[in-house]
């Protein structure tokens, strides 16, 4: 698998905050795509659940089996510090499950769950060191990121009002230069009603930068 280009510009924009572990991230930032993807095109949940329950089995197995024996399990398996990110990346597929199993989608308690395996479990596999840190603030990210991308007018209101009570409690000073390009502008979008713009526009990439440079 390339991992670059298996990602969005906007994540390879984030990734260049990683130096020379931009590869490791870009492999992690592939496993959400995944899961998005089965999130996106999988029309029936035990499906899609499945398909994540192939992900979860292959990251968790200390030997694999021969139905895991894949380039992109093998890929994401390689990545420097695997074992210390093993739980966040177990925790990103559990994020999505809850939000593919989560019936009408508008409950509190399932974005609750969704955020906090997503986004928390994002950001403890990119810098496992910082996870407790970061918790919220990937919270918030990932509640910004569903806001952005769904037609449902509904789940995309509850997903930025969630956001915002969490965003009150969450504090980006002091991480790294990778959490804080990712999470600084989904901050300040989230406490002004706004979601993710859908593609990396020319102000997002200027908000990331400023947050890449500055670290505010």
């Amino acid at each position: 698998m390339d991992e670059m280009s298996e990602i969005s510009p906007f994540q390879r924009l984030v990734c260049t905050a990683a130096g020379r572990k931009a590869g490791r991230a870009a492999g992690i930032f592939a496993l959400d795509n995944a899961c998005a993807q089965i999130a996106r095109t999988v029309t029936e949940p035990i499906m899609a659940q499945i398909r994540l329950a192939w992900w979860r089995d292959g990251l968790m197995a200390e030997a694999l089996s021969a139905q895991h024996v894949a380039p992109d399990m093998l890929a994401l398996r390689s990545i420097d510090e695997f074992a210390q990110a093993r739980l966040g990346l177990v925790a990103i597929i559990d994020g999505w499950e809850e939000l593919i199993a989560g019936g009408d989608g508008n409950d509190r308690d399932m974005l609750l769950a969704y955020a906090a395996g997503r986004g928390a479990g994002l950001l403890a596999a990119l810098v496992p060191e910082y996870a407790e840190r970061s918790a919220r603030a990937g919270q918030v990210w990932a509640l910004w990121d569903l806001a952005g991308h769904v037609t449902d007018a509904a789940l995309r209101e509850a997903a930025i009002g969630l956001a915002c009570q969490i965003a009150e409690s969450a504090n980006i000073a002091g991480l790294p230069r990778i959490i804080t390009m990712l999470v600084g502008p989904a901050l300040s979008d989230v406490r002004r009603g706004r979601g993710a713009p859908p593609v990396l526009t020319p102000g997002l990439y200027a908000r990331m930068m400023r947050f890449h440079i500055f670290g505010r």
